[in-house]
This record gives structure tokens, C-alpha cells and sequence, in this order.
């Protein structure tokens, strides 16, 4: 059955989604945020999160659409050419646990080393349907960040690698029981990226394996993950592509935050330390489950 995309952006839960990650491996600093706008409900969203060694801090809001999608909160995105976006930030971010707050100034120019991949290229049309309740429209790519970030009195030179998903659709957080969203970069030409998303009527695997300048796309993938308390602590992944090639990826949770979504659901995301063919790689592993655990 054909997806009728008129019916769904009159949805009230349709969404359009801009996401952004880096990790500097020098500086030990990992920074993630996001931007949601919800029309039909009149509600726009964000995120963005700072994770070290010495901290983990963010901020998580929503208000009422306006004539900036892009902008939000002290948290803003401008594309400045095809593949290339400055991401900024000036304003508060905090740790409710340790009740501190931190005064954080970012300005970072991300840029993309891989083609945009589809997730389209991944799925069949059933597949397709079954995951129209979380994302119809789906794209992924890898890429280099660099500038600056201010944290308080330190100021922290960025040299980075990280992924950037968009995604449009209606954005149900309670209709998957499960979903794995899962990125690494090896180096500036190796990267993978690759989403498992449980429904009641199956999973749906796609994502991209970056190599010889190739995205090869990725269509099954086979993830034990160990768990500690509720919270992952390391998985080991087989990811077959179109040509049946397997990548063997065993990751290990290195830090992680943990974002409220809504009454039933959490995400916990982390930053995992990858190693692929003897290469070492980083990047996001995120979890969405629900609150109860179960």
C-alpha cells in the first residue's frame, strides 16, 4: 500500500526534524542537539547536550512555532551551502542532578563527507509503511566540525567528526517498543550509521556503511547489546549491506544522557567507542526505550 504523504503532513504529530552530532577525540567533548517543528500542533522543540569527562549538561524546551524553524532557544542552524550548516549556541545549559549550570557559547561550522544517503535505498515498501509512524521521510550523512566552544571560563578549539539526520513525518515517540539509532566514525573517509526500529508487526533495519567512497546500504543488522542496570554498556553489531557483505562493529558505552521524550519513553544517548576491523572509531549510539523499562 502506497504511503499517502498529503494524509500525513495533516497529521497532528507530523514533524520535521534537523539533528546534529560531534565528537572532538582530542578535546574528549561530544555535542548533541536537535530541532523539531511540530505545525499542526504549533510546537517546536529542542535539544542540545554537552558531554566530557568532567560533565554532562543540557537543555530540553519547547514553544509555539514561529517564522524561524532554525531557531530556537539560543540554539540556531543556517546552511550555508549545500552540506555545510554553522550551528550556534549562547545561553545556559545544566546538570539537575549536581544542580549546576554552565555558560555555554558555540560556534562550529559542520560540513558533509558522504553523499546524503536515503533511507528509502534500504527499505521495501512494506518496511516503508511500517515505519511511516516514526520518520516517512528519512536521510543520513556523515561529516567534520570545526570552531569553538565556550564552557564557562574554558574555551575549547574544535577539530571533530559527526552525523547529521533529517528526518520528516509523523513523529509518534510511544509507537516503537524499541528503536536502536546507532553512528560512528572511523576517519574522515570510514563511517557507518544504521537505525533498528521495533514495531509490533516486525523491525525495520537501514543505514549506510561508508567505504572506498562508496555509501553502501545497509539492510539487515544483528545487534546484541549488554545491559548494566537498565542502561547499555556495550553491543556487538553484524550489518549485512545490499550485497550480503557483513560489517563486524563491537561498540563500548563510554559516557551517556539521558533525554525525556514523554510519559512512557526515554532516550538514552551515549558516546561509544567503536572498533571496526581493527579500527578505531567514535560516535553516538542512541536508545530509545521506555521509561519503565520493561
Amino acid at each position: 500500500m502506497e504511503l499517502d504523504l498529503e494524509t500525513l503532513k495533516k497529521h497532528e504529530e507530523w514533524n520535521e526534524s534537523y539533528y546534529f552530532n560531534f565528537h572532538d577525540k582530542e578535546n574528549h567533548l561530544t555535542a548533541f542537539m536537535r530541532i523539531g517543528n511540530k505545525v499542526n500542533k504549533n510546537e517546536k522543540s529542542m535539544f542540545f547536550y554537552l558531554m566530557s569527562p568532567a560533565l554532562t549538561a543540557g537543555i530540553k524546551l519547547e514553544t509555539p512555532c514561529d517564522d524561524n524553524p532554525l531557531s530556537i532557544a539560543g540554539l540556531s542552524y543556517a546552511e550555508k551551502e549545500p552540506g555545510k550548516w554553522q550551528l550556534k549556541y549562547q545561553g545556559p545549559l545544566f546538570n539537575p542532578l549536581e544542580k549546576t549550570e554552565f555558560k555555554v557559547k558555540m560556534d562550529v561550522v559542520w560540513e558533509a563527507l558522504n553523499p546524503v544517503m536515503d533511507y528509502e535505498d534500504c527499505v521495501d515498501e512494506k518496511q516503508a509503511e511500517l515505519s511511516s509512524n516514526v520518520a516517512s521521510e528519512h536521510y543520513e550523512q556523515f561529516g567534520k566540525a570545526t570552531g569553538k566552544i565556550e564552557i564557562d571560563d574554558q574555551a575549547f578549539d574544535i577539530d571533530a567528526l559527526g552525523e547529521r539526520d533529517l528526518s520528516r513525518g509523523i513523529r509518534a515517540w510511544g509507537s516503537p517498543k524499541m528503536w536502536m539509532w546507532i553512528n560512528a566514525q572511523f576517519s574522515q573517509e570510514e563511517a557507518f550509521n544504521i537505525t533498528k526500529l521495533s514495531v509490533e508487526e516486525g523491525d525495520i533495519d537501514a543505514g549506510y556503511f561508508h567505504t572506498d567512497s562508496v555509501n553502501n546500504a545497509l539492510v539487515k543488522s544483528d545487534i546484541d547489546v549488554e545491559f548494566s542496570k537498565g542502561l547499555p554498556t556495550s553491543f556487538s553489531m553484524v550489518l549485512k549491506d545490499k550485497k550480503d557483505n557483513p560489517y563486524e562493529v563491537h561498540g563500548e558505552v563510554v559516557r551517556f544522557g539521558m533525554i525525556p521524550v514523554d510519559e512512557t519513553m526515554i532516550l538514552i544517548e551515549t558516546l561509544s567507542k567503536y572498533d571496526w576491523d581493527g579500527k578505531e572509531g567514535y560516535g553516538i549510539a542512541e536508545f530509545l526505550v521506555p521509561r519503565d523499562g520493561e
